[in-house]
């Protein structure tokens, strides 16, 4: 009975065989001076066969995997080399490049165009399987000739500490700046104000500097966690109270203005165990989110409940993702507002799944709007 050639969502799926791997391993080996070239130059590089493959990797990239042994790379394709959730996911069968959402990744487009163009130069953003941190890379494919065959070749840039420096220049430049412009205009204002009035510019002036500390703070927590630097300290929570205590947060935040946020109906109250300030982390950007994607007069709505010995929140707005926003949700340089601006989203999965041993999913569809999930166990030890 012939076999099924497996499906694919992008890249073609079909591999070549362990022979003729081998025969092009062989080849690019017995090639005067490449193999010795690669191997010193500073930059990772695989050879690639028309399949998608690897058939020759430097000891740079070897190194960068943490196991120097070849063997275990060859016929591997670059998203499975370095561990992509997407191309080890038990419903991509055909591997990498050939989920739907391989569709967005700069990585398996800079092959596919190098084999119709010659050369790409791209980025991507790869969240490994068993760690939750995003790996950011900037990959040049471009093809060598070699008797009869043509190689993709596949160099890659580790930009990761790039990506946090431009995120860090965007959050000073812009976010803190602007939080603390508006601090400075309201503290102008309070010294011109009617005593009646300063009161209120002082609860304003207040609230603007939390606000401050805590976006200075949300960049830290990211970088410790990424770091492997975060410490849970688990204690007893309620979760309605939880949820009026995220609220409040929001109270008189510009971004809720002409919007409203209520508690989901059926939403339960119990008590479950985990670490209060990370889980505020979590939800406090679920409902950013939330808040973000809806229009003003829409109602963003929160709720929680309690299922067995797991508990859940989640998050609901009427809005519809587009459909290559939603394939790159999670990724950690990925916003729809802007450079720099990504960092809510991959840090409730960062944090939820890492630290608080959760999984945040959500689903977007025109019948249903858009809801983010977050289920924790009931007990955190």
């Amino acid at each position: 009975m012939p076999s099924q050639t497996p499906t694919t969502f992008f890249a073609p799926p079909e591999r070549a065989s362990d022979d003729d791997i081998d025969r092009q391993k062989r080849l690019i080996l017995g090639a005067p001076l490449m193999a010795e070239t690669l191997e010193n130059i500073q930059e990772m590089v695989v050879i690639l066969n028309e399949q998608r493959q690897i058939v020759f990797a430097n000891s740079r990239f070897l190194e960068f995997r943490g196991d120097d042994d070849s063997a275990k790379v060859l016929g591997l394709r670059p998203g499975e080399a370095v561990g992509c959730i997407h191309a080890l996911a038990d419903d991509t069968p055909a591997g990498c490049g050939t989920s739907e959402f391989c569709q967005t990744c700069g990585a398996v487009n800079a092959i596919l165009e190098s084999q119709r163009n010659d050369v790409d130069v791209q980025e991507c953003s790869i969240i490994r399987k068993d760690r939750v941190d995003a790996l950011n890379l900037r990959v040049r494919a471009t093809t060598v000739p070699l008797g009869s065959d043509v190689f993709p070749l596949f160099a890659v840039q580790d930009i990761s500490d790039e990506k946090r420096r431009g995120e860090l220049e965007q959050l000073f430049f812009h976010d803190i700046l602007n939080t603390a412009g508006a601090i400075r205009g309201l503290a102008d204002i309070f010294e011109l104000a009617p005593p009646e009035k300063q009161n209120e510019f002082r609860h304003r002036i207040s609230v603007g500097t939390s606000r401050l500390i805590d976006e200075i703070n949300s960049q830290r927590v990211i970088a410790a966690a990424e770091n492997d630097e975060l410490h849970c300290s688990p204690t007893w929570v309620e979760a309605l109270e939880f949820i009026r205590e995220i609220f409040f947060l929001f109270d008189g935040h510009a971004i809720t203005e002409g919007r409203k946020l209520t508690v989901s109906e059926g939403s339960v109250d119990f008590e479950f165990e985990t670490d209060r300030g990370l889980l505020s982390r979590v939800v406090v950007n679920m409902v950013r989110n939330a808040l973000e994607a809806t229009d003003p007069g829409g109602t963003v709505s929160v709720g929680s409940d309690c299922r067995g010995d797991e508990v859940r929140f989640w998050t609901h707005n009427s809005s519809v993702m587009a459909r290559d926003v939603a394939l790159q949700v999670f990724n950690r340089s990925f916003s729809t507002k802007g450079r720099g601006r990504g960092l809510g989203t991959y840090s409730m999965r960062l944090i939820g799944e890492r630290y608080l041993k959760g999984n945040i999913s959500f689903a977007s569809t025109e019948d249903g709007g858009t809801v983010f999930e977050a289920v924790f166990p009931k007990e955190f030890t």
